[in-house]
């Protein structure tokens, strides 16, 4: 059918398919794929997989860990590796965070850096109600709404080690920094009073918000790290957490203490002519700005984060 069908639209000319033998009779240049990989991580490699044997290039932002493959499990790694090889193809992951914003801009700023002495992002996601209203995710993995002593899901789980360790990993390899080990701190907020949110009440004295950090440490000092804000609305800012750039608005600090210090502020603005979330449609550009050079290189998997001004969205010359 056709996808605007999909998407309780007018048609849009983009036909959709369930079925993969018939994507694969095409014999496309590329595919991107942008299917879920939440809980079906195995699957997901398996169908990339498919595609790269055929001889058909991979560009995604579904398999998080990947956009820095030397940090990404072996497994995976050898599977796609191997995949690639039988086809003559390539794969490439990236994505926005982590992806371009965490890879691509560090390096740019980085470029003009002298003495390191650490690196920190700061990401804020506020009012994720709003921004991000999928109850099964701010709920069930972020854990808002539960009661004082539950533990996320995606902090039990290991999901923010598995998928930002490789954030901090890249940074601290191009840097040279050898790290001892990877420790990740966190904690929850809780509601001082019944919040009101665009998915309901939070209730008092469950969890709004929470605050994770995972950093590289050499000895006792964090050299690499990523911070995470996350709050729903009305939550109260604690005087303990730094501060986002810009009051109530949510977006990324990058900071470099050294010689120079730099520190770089990151906005997503809302578009006046769609609802789609910013950071959602950066995270799609992100894959689909970079399919003609996934098209051009050389066949396996690409080691390192495509940058430059050929990776950059195509404009209308009309």
């Amino acid at each position: 059918m056709d996808a605007g069908q999909l998407c309780g639209t007018a048609d849009v000319g983009v036909s959709a398919t369930g079925d993969i033998s018939k994507v694969l009779a095409l014999a496309p240049d590329c595919v991107a794929y942008c299917a879920t990989a939440v809980r079906r991580e195995e699957e997901a490699i398996a169908d990339i997989v498919t595609y790269l044997e055929e001889g058909i290039n991979v560009v995604t932002f579904s398999t998080i860990p990947l956009v820095y493959p030397a940090a990404a499990p072996a497994g995976w790694r050898d599977a796609l590796e191997d995949a690639a090889r039988k086809g003559n193809s390539t794969f490439y992951a990236t994505g926005s965070e982590p992806g371009f914003i965490s890879l691509n801009i560090p390096t740019a700023l980085l470029a003009g850096a002298g003495r390191v002495d650490s690196y920190r992002m700061d990401e804020y996601a506020l009012d994720l109600d709003k921004a991000y209203p999928i109850w099964d995710v701010l709920h069930e993995s972020m854990g808002f709404g539960k009661p004082d002593g539950h533990v996320p899901v995606r902090i039990a789980s290991g999901k923010v080690n598995k998928d930002w360790e490789t954030v901090v990993r890249y940074i601290a390899d191009i840097l040279g920094f050898v790290l001892d080990r990877i420790d990740l701190d966190w904690e929850r907020l809780l509601a001082p009073t019944d919040l009101d949110t665009a998915l309901g009440v939070i209730p008092e004295g469950t969890i709004c918000a929470h605050r994770w950090q995972l950093a590289g440490m050499i000895g006792a000092r964090p050299v690499v790290a990523v911070q995470y804000f996350a709050t729903v609305s009305s939550t109260p800012w604690p005087d303990r957490w730094p501060k986002p750039a810009r009051e109530g608005e949510g977006g990324m600090v990058f900071r470099i203490q050294g010689s120079p210090s730099m520190s770089l502020e990151l906005h997503f603005e809302q578009s006046a002519i769609t609802r789609v979330n910013p950071g959602v449609a950066v995270t799609a550009m992100a894959a689909v700005n970079a399919i003609p050079d996934v098209v051009d290189a050389l066949p396996g998997v690409i080691a390192q984060p495509l940058s430059g001004p050929s990776i950059v969205s195509r404009q209308s010359r009309t």
